[in-house]
């Protein structure tokens, strides 16, 4: 059964009015006589409820099912009018009884029920013209749809060919740019070795730190708890050197990580967190990073006093990469303790 829309609602109306008139004008030139208002409005709500109940409810129920559809068709279309016949005499016997004379005027039972029929079949024809007309705009709509559907997708289809391609030689490309990244990080450590063991040492961790960024994890997405753990503390080696070894951090790791695996890159984004928007440099109140295993679960804990000022503000992008990304691995938890001074993150992962 179909709805009508509201910006159709109109459109139905407007026909109503413009049949009524017409109906009324012709019956008023043939008979001289305006009747009862109450006559019109329960010959034509009669008339109407027979319209849509056979455009909407009638046709497309006997046409639902392809077994013996015609068949129910006609046999819906003769209880219908039957049933327009026994409302018509209903009202009749109610205008009787209060004394208003009926419309149409009442000359015999023979004649009432001819001229019922009469009109139910020609509200029937009416109706069919328009369940017709509305089934082969909704169908070509459909069809419509259909294609712009078929058309979207060999579009999207086209679009993902040329993104896989790009994809492709981006990763052909990366494969080639690490290389020579790694290997001219490990000319330098070699050509600066025998003038500076500490600025050697400091592109050695360089270099295992992008060796570990840049190397692709397993088929499970995942990788070594202590080859995450080992790059933290390279990035702390590292941040180290460039100030001078004054950085107060305290990293502790509670429990053994061995066997354990997790997602790369998860947790040093946190740290990075820690070195961007925390004081490091605050000897009462080193910053604390903390990692306790206990079987299968680790519990990864930051805490640190905030820089009192602060370049580049935090829009939590970070924090949301991590939930986005362990979302599809771990069972996971992350609190928050966020004030004026001080700033605490726990992130609970099941490994």
């Amino acid at each position: 059964m179909r709805v009508l829309k509201f910006e159709n609602l109109k459109l139905h109306l407007i026909a109503w009015l413009v049949f009524i008139t017409y109906d009324r004008a012709y019956s008023c030139i043939l008979r001289g006589k305006i009747d009862n208002l109450w006559n019109y409005l329960l010959y034509y709500a009669v008339n109407i409820s027979l319209f849509y109940i056979n455009a909407h409810v009638v046709l497309p129920g006997a046409l639902s099912r392809h077994k013996y559809r015609y068949y129910k068709v006609g046999v819906s279309i003769i209880i219908e009018i039957m049933a327009f016949v026994a409302v018509r005499f209903i009202f009749l016997y109610l205008i009787i009884s209060v004394h208003i004379d009926p419309f149409p005027p009442f000359i015999s039972y023979r004649f009432f029920v001819t001229n019922s029929i009469f009109r139910a079949v020609y509200l029937v024809g009416l109706s069919t013209g328009y369940w017709f007309a509305l089934s082969t705009y909704y169908n070509a709509k459909k069809i419509d749809d259909l294609e712009q559907a078929k058309l979207q997708d060999e579009i999207r289809n086209q679009t993902l060919e040329k993104t896989l391609l790009a994809t492709e030689n981006a990763y052909l490309k990366s494969q080639v740019n690490p290389h020579f990244l790694l290997h001219t990080l490990d000319f330098l450590r070699d050509s600066v070795l025998k003038f500076s063991e500490q600025v050697a040492g400091s592109f050695m961790t360089l270099s295992e730190i992008m060796r570990y960024a840049l190397t692709n994890s397993d088929e499970d997405g995942k990788v070594p708890l202590e080859s995450e753990l080992k790059h933290i503390a390279n990035f702390i080696i590292l941040n180290q050197a460039r100030f001078s070894q004054r950085l107060r951090i305290d990293f502790t790791i509670n429990g053994d990580p061995e066997g354990l695996r997790i997602i790369p890159l998860v947790l040093i984004t946190v740290v990075e967190n820690l070195f961007k928007y925390g004081d490091l440099l605050n000897e009462a109140f080193p910053a604390k990073i903390i990692a306790t295993i206990d079987e299968n679960n680790l519990t990864f804990v930051t805490h640190n006093l905030k820089k009192k000022k602060v370049t580049e503000r935090s829009h939590g992008i970070g924090i949301q990469n991590i939930k986005n990304r362990l979302a599809m691995y771990h069972k996971y938890e992350v609190e928050i303790e966020d004030d004026d001074h001080a700033y605490k993150s726990t992130l609970k992962i099941q490994l």
